[in-house]
């Protein structure tokens, strides 16, 4: 299995089981998760995100036959683009994470759409988290609604030729997200936090498709299990069709 959406560091909030390397990585043994597409979970409240960006690289290096990375950037944050063309040219980025909600952007804004277009030309995918935790579990200090669907379908339709991976969105939201964009070629989207209706996985995959469905944890602000289990437990899709969403969608997306 590749799992094509968890995070390593701490979270300010609470304390997380398998924020650090060596546990998510007995973790991922324990369940046969082979690959896990990360980011630094610090770079959601960092200012200086290549500082996070650089512990990403440092630690994938370490275990580059485990780990994907996907780097970070605020596209609102003065010298973006130096620290894009850093972990572009130095860093070897491929994938790029983006949190508009936490960081304070719209994805429509001037500086993103500069960004998208880097994005396009660069081959780049682009991970759009709509959100991380249910909101009702913010901090009172840190209330961060979810990305709006509406935002980020206007985003695909206007970049049909970039790639994007929508992470973190749930049931209603992805699929609301697929039915508003024209060109679905390059949309996929991943399981964390779909977490219902019943079926889900079935319905996901009748309303998307097999192809574009892929397995995430959100991990380790959630459990890999619950993520998993919904995909293995699922009856009315074939044992083929689950393990396009393990393993043959993220091993094509992310070419590994």
């Amino acid at each position: 299995m590749i799992d094509s959406n968890a995070y390593v560091g701490e979270w300010p909030f609470r304390r997380l089981p398998y924020s650090q390397p060596d546990r998510l990585l007995r973790k991922m043994d324990d369940l046969s998760i082979e690959k896990a597409v990360v980011s630094r979970l610090e770079n959601v409240f960092f200012k200086d995100l290549l500082v996070g960006n650089r512990e990403l690289h440092a630690i994938v290096h370490a275990h580059a036959d485990r780990f994907i990375p996907a780097y970070t950037i605020n596209p609102g944050y003065p010298g973006w683009d130096e620290d894009l063309e850093i972990c572009l040219d130095e860093l070897g980025a491929r994938n790029l994470r983006l949190h508009p909600n936490y960081h304070g952007y719209e994805l429509l804004g001037q500086e993103n759409l500069r960004l998208l277009e880097i994005a396009r030309e660069r081959d780049l995918l682009v991970i759009i988290a709509i959100g991380l935790e249910d909101v009702r579990h913010h901090h009172r200090l840190v209330v961060v609604p979810d990305v709006g669907a509406g935002d980020i379908a206007q985003t695909v339709n206007a970049f049909p030729q970039a790639r994007f991976l929508v992470a973190g969105g749930r049931f209603g939201e992805v699929t609301s997200i697929w039915r508003s964009v024209d060109k679905r070629e390059n949309l996929y989207v991943e399981n964390s936090r779909v977490q219902g209706p019943i079926h889900d996985v079935a319905k996901l995959c009748n309303t998307i498709g097999p192809d574009h469905v892929l397995f995430g944890s959100n991990a380790p602000l959630h459990y890999h299990e619950s993520a998993k289990l919904s995909i293995e437990t699922e009856t009315q899709i074939t044992d083929a069709e689950k393990q396009r969403l393990f393993r043959e969608n993220a091993a094509r997306l992310f070419n590994v």
